[in-house]
């Protein structure tokens, strides 16, 4: 029998993590806020037999590493010297935060330990990790979502067209302004810039409410979108689901 279908033979001995800030080319300025650098989580998944899993995580806000460091270290003293599997840990984590809720902070790191085990588990039956979940690598579409901030309609004309260098093919606009019509605007105009075969896609960053996103987003349906991307909270999954209803243009969430 292989060691894939005996089970995995390693155990957890620790769980690290490093937390980085890193500077961004562009700034990511939403309906919410401005981020000039990406604040990060490193993690490492050591094991009994040296093999290490890794997987990173992005925390949107620098003081955030810190909380998502702390829960990370929760679930790691909880499994350290469990054997390596990923299914079973992820639930006794889950079980583990369930009073305080298993959302934000600690659902990150639930989310970095169970990359981190996972990618362990592929190094040590030397299989890439989308084999050992089932695909198998191939090459897949990428879009550019670094910039195409609040900006004037000119200016994110000219940086859809910058952000196209590297190969991309689509790029991703910021959309929730107070006046409907400026986020139109904005869209007309990146499309207007772009070649007929790059892919256009909007992301409200959940700033609408769901009346809002239900007068505003048909608006967008004939500006050769993509997707609309996150025009409500991220688990109103009602109003998405009303939304995709009316909209001729997917709705991503």
């Amino acid at each position: 029998m292989t060691r894939a279908s005996t089970g995995p033979a390693l155990r957890i001995v620790r769980v690290t993590a490093t937390a980085v800030d890193v500077p961004m080319r562009r700034p990511l300025v939403t309906s919410v806020q401005t981020l000039r650098s990406a604040p990060m989580l490193l993690v490492d998944l050591h094991t009994d037999e040296g093999i290490t899993g890794h997987a990173y995580v992005f925390c949107y806000l620098r003081r955030m590493t810190v909380a998502v460091k702390a829960a990370l270290e929760e679930a790691a003293a909880l499994v350290a010297g469990s054997a390596l599997a990923p299914r079973e840990l992820f639930a006794c984590i889950r079980r583990h935060f369930r009073l305080v809720g298993a959302t934000g902070a600690a659902n990150t790191a639930l989310a970095a330990f169970d990359m981190a085990a996972w990618d362990a588990l592929a190094r040590m039956l030397g299989l890439p990790l989308a084999t050992l979940l089932g695909g198998s690598p191939r090459a897949l579409p990428a879009y550019n979502s670094c910039g195409l901030g609040m900006s004037a309609p000119a200016e994110l004309a000219d940086e859809a067209l910058a952000l196209l260098e590297g190969g991309f093919t689509a790029v991703k606009v910021r959309l929730g302004r107070a006046d409907a019509a400026q986020d139109l605007e904005a869209v007309r105009a990146i499309r207007r810039a772009l070649p007929d075969s790059v892919r256009l896609m909007a992301d409200y960053n959940q700033a609408l409410t769901r009346a809002e996103a239900l007068q505003r987003c048909p608006m967008l349906d004939d500006e050769g979108l993509t997707w609309i991307e996150e025009p409500v909270r991220h688990d109103d999954y009602a109003g998405a689901a009303e939304l995709a209803a009316r909209l001729r243009t997917p709705v991503q969430i």
